[in-house]
């Protein structure tokens, strides 16, 4: 029954941001955290996260996007409420693309309902709930780095959707699958790290 109830007041949140995209032409992002408070940092996890999770992105969101749940994941390691400096909390977005969001959020975390259900608890203890919130600021950091290659935002924006999924759901097996991809972010910098290098040596 916990598992629907959190699902139930995610997905009303949700309904509510739709609501408010009809309202006007840009939505600051202090709306979305408004609706999305009382939800958990986990809801806030999954609806920033998800837009980098397909091959074709929105352009623009990652930076803010990416500061904004850096800073969560500190504060969820550190043991504090999220908090937002101002110029995140009045950062515009067009309510076109947050309604875009918006209902693929939606239509993933119903799809999610079928495969997730509570176990694994040890990985989502108030311990490990610390080591997921520096991960995540970590993760977020590559996310917000505005670099023009391919898969940058993909392979960092994966591991957070799923580590937000597996505490939404208290499903400690989606948090391993968020730690294993969160390996392969991390080789996938080292190795444009390595390769950039490579290159900028020949080119002297």
């Amino acid at each position: 029954m916990k598992l629907q109830k959190t699902n139930r007041g995610f997905l009303d949140a949700l309904n509510l941001i739709l609501k408010e995209t009809t309202h006007s032409a840009e939505i600051e992002l202090n709306q979305i955290f408004l609706i999305l408070a009382g939800k958990g940092y986990a809801a806030l996890l999954v609806i920033f996260t998800l837009p980098f999770c397909f091959p074709v992105q929105i352009p623009g969101f990652s930076t803010p996007f990416g500061v904004a749940l850096a800073l969560l994941g500190l504060r969820i390691g550190l043991g504090m409420q999220p908090w937002w400096p101002q110029f995140i909390l009045t950062k515009k977005l067009s309510s076109e693309s947050v309604k875009k969001i918006t209902e693929s959020t939606i239509s993933a975390v119903t799809k999610m309902q079928k495969i997730t259900h509570p176990r694994l608890f040890f990985f989502t203890n108030p311990i490990c709930h610390r080591l997921n919130g520096f991960l995540i600021s970590i993760l977020s950091i590559f996310l917000a780095l505005p670099l023009p290659l391919p898969f940058t935002n993909l392979v960092s924006a994966l591991p957070i959707f799923f580590i937000g999924i597996g505490l939404l759901e208290d499903d400690g097996l989606f948090i391993i699958i968020g730690y294993f991809l969160s390996l392969i972010c991390f080789a996938y910098f080292i190795a444009l790290y390595f390769f950039s290098a490579y290159l900028i040596d020949l080119a002297m």
